[in-house]
């Protein structure tokens, strides 16, 4: 993805369906994000946070899952896709707790 430079490292563990041996699953990945200082609390994310993540790709990060920066692991409390103009996702927004 062209439109921005993504400098910061991250991990991601995508929450998987289902659990096993009685416990949540996930996927671990390693990404890189832009990182987006945000204060206060809005009430269309549904979460009060100090940092928003955007992750190019293709691929579904669902709330739950947990993302590692800069040694420590944040809760993914809402996703938005951001889609190009023919509706292809370019990339997620994430809010974290």
């Amino acid at each position: 993805m062209d439109e921005f430079r993504c400098t910061e490292p991250v991990t991601l563990r995508i929450l998987q369906p289902g659990l096993a041996d009685g416990e949540v699953r996930y996927e671990e990945r390693s990404a890189t994000a832009v990182v987006i200082e945000s204060r206060g609390y809005r009430p269309e994310d549904g979460a009060s946070a100090a940092f928003e993540f955007l992750l190019p790709g293709r691929f579904w990060l669902p709330p739950g899952s947990r993302l590692t920066w800069r040694g420590t692991t944040y809760d993914v409390a809402a996703v938005k896709p951001c889609r190009d103009l023919d509706g292809t996702i370019r990339a997620l927004r994430c809010t974290v707790c």
